[in-house]
């Protein structure tokens, strides 16, 4: 199997965004009818609290879901192309944040990663997550982090 892309390839992001502290969704996809969303990779990165020059570790419950309905709240993210030749916009949905979940269809994974240091995947050809035309896939924070995190992330999808 290669590992070039077949489909429109995009950038979603976003910088410095304040992660309150409650359960959300800090990225959703609602893929558009006919139009699947290949995951290549991804990278969340939180500033931690500094105490007396130590970065104190607290652990992110992070879970990723497809849900049966779309939550409320958040803000949407339009995707950049990544290459400067496609001059296609997103065929899907992206939104950050989404602060009233919707509804757990199946947990695909979870893990409980530290916020010092960036939560990173790059998927192999073999690897990469494929979300089906018209459904919603997330990764969600199951619980607050006991305060509110600047958080940055970015994502790159393959609209397929």
């Amino acid at each position: 199997m290669s590992g070039a892309a077949n489909g429109v390839m995009y950038k979603v992001s976003f910088d410095a965004i304040s992660v309150t502290n409650v359960a959300q969704d800090i990225i959703e996809i609602v893929c558009a009818a006919g139009v699947p969303v290949l995951i290549h990779a991804w990278k969340l990165t939180f500033v931690p609290t500094i105490t007396s020059g130590v970065a104190q570790d607290v652990r992110a419950q992070l879970r990723t879901v497809v849900r049966s309905t779309t939550g409320s709240g958040g803000a949407a993210i339009t995707p950049r192309a990544t290459n400067q030749r496609n001059t296609l916009a997103a065929a899907g949905t992206y939104t950050r944040t989404v602060t009233t979940p919707g509804t757990v269809g199946n947990v695909m994974g979870s893990e409980q990663p530290s916020i010092i240091v960036p939560w990173e995947r790059v998927w192999t050809a073999a690897q990469r997550i494929l979300v089906p035309a018209g459904t919603r896939w997330c990764i969600n924070l199951e619980a607050g982090l006991g305060a509110a995190y600047n958080a940055s992330f970015e994502m790159d999808v393959e609209e397929i």
